[in-house]
């Protein structure tokens, strides 16, 4: 759990990018029961980080991975609430579509989720 918990702290401090990095290098190392899971965390960081870059497609693209990807892991998993995490992310895809024409990144990012921690 614990080398997870640097990761999340990078995606919760807005550091999308190297949140990415950090999970995509767990996704390389894991076994098979966890890269989807791992995938699912490269996937929220890319598309949060498309999202803040201005890049609607990417966006909608990554988050839609993520959910499929994170569907194995419900309702938690490595005590992070998975649940949550995709009910939040589904909330945000929601309101991307229904403004793809309007679509300004800053109204958009106070909509990014943390990513919980189940203590």
């Amino acid at each position: 759990m614990e080398d997870i918990l640097q990761g999340i702290e990078l995606f919760n401090n807005c550091d999308f990018f190297e949140a990415h990095d950090f999970f995509e290098d767990l996704w390389f190392e894991s076994n098979l029961i966890d890269k989807k899971f791992y995938q699912s965390l490269v996937h929220i960081s890319v598309g949060s980080f498309h999202l803040i870059s201005g890049n609607y497609f990417g966006t909608v693209s990554q988050f839609e991975k993520f959910v499929k990807k994170i569907e194995y892991y419900l309702p938690e998993y490595k005590n992070i609430n998975t649940e949550k995490l995709k009910l939040e992310i589904l909330v945000l895809l929601n309101d991307l579509k229904e403004n793809k024409r309007k679509f300004n990144p800053i109204n958009f990012w106070n909509l990014i989720p943390k990513i919980e921690i189940i203590k």
